[in-house]
């Protein structure tokens, strides 16, 4: 099964160009050089602090976002209050997608969980320009479909699956969030309250199956 956390690769933009960066995201790796420098003239790159938003729900975006660096969290709020934590993403992702490219408000709100950055393209002019491409147009259907396939999975594997089972999964597949998540935000992404994450983190840590290695969580 898949991370529940959605992310392909990081991307060093230290000494890289805006076109040079779209070049290595999998989006845009087939274009020349005369399109990646076309679509960089529409697109700029936004820095954001930890725990600064990127969105909240009910607005609205005249931009694509693709996250390059960073971990972003994507929430919302049940009716008592209780933050429903709808997925973890990190490089490169697509965010929020379907009500941008929908014109439609979003539905959750999104907030780096650690420093990071966000590539954003103006959304009218790559309608314009670039929507009609065939590969673009595939590349935007796969990763709708990825996150459909993804949510299947997950509704599948928190049904099937013990307690124990999806720590033991979350852990192997993101072995440092632990340290970067708070417990609440683990639970809630595994379906479980933040006590019976705790009670079996403790069991699991005792029975040597979750060990602790520097900064992560190792599974063994």
């Amino acid at each position: 099964m898949r991370s529940l956390v959605t992310s392909l690769r990081s991307v060093d933009l230290s000494t890289r160009s805006i076109s040079q960066i779209l070049k290595e995201t999998y989006l845009f790796s087939f274009m020349t050089e005369e399109e990646l420098a076309a679509l960089a003239k529409i697109s700029s790159i936004s820095d954001y602090e930890k725990d600064s938003l990127l969105f909240m729900q009910g607005e609205t975006s005249e931009h694509l976002f693709i996250l390059v660096e960073g971990l972003v969290s994507v929430y919302k709020h049940d009716n008592k209050g209780n933050e429903i934590i709808i997925g973890l993403f990190k490089p490169i992702s697509l965010i929020a997608e379907p009500a941008i490219l929908k014109r439609l408000p979003f539905p959750s709100t999104a907030m780096f969980k650690r420093e990071g950055s966000i590539i954003k393209i103006e959304l009218e002019a790559f309608e314009k320009d670039f929507i009609r491409n065939p590969r673009i147009s595939y590349e935007i259907i796969q990763s709708l479909l990825n996150k459909i396939q993804l949510l299947q999975q997950n509704i599948h594997f928190n049904i099937a699956s013990t307690a124990q089972d999806k720590i033991l999964h979350f852990y192997k597949q993101n072995p440092s969030l632990g340290f970067e998540l708070k417990k609440y935000e683990i639970a809630a992404l595994l379906g479980m309250t933040a006590e019976t994450l705790s009670r079996n983190m403790k069991t699991l840590l005792k029975e040597k199956k979750l060990v602790v290695s520097g900064k992560a969580y190792k599974v063994t």
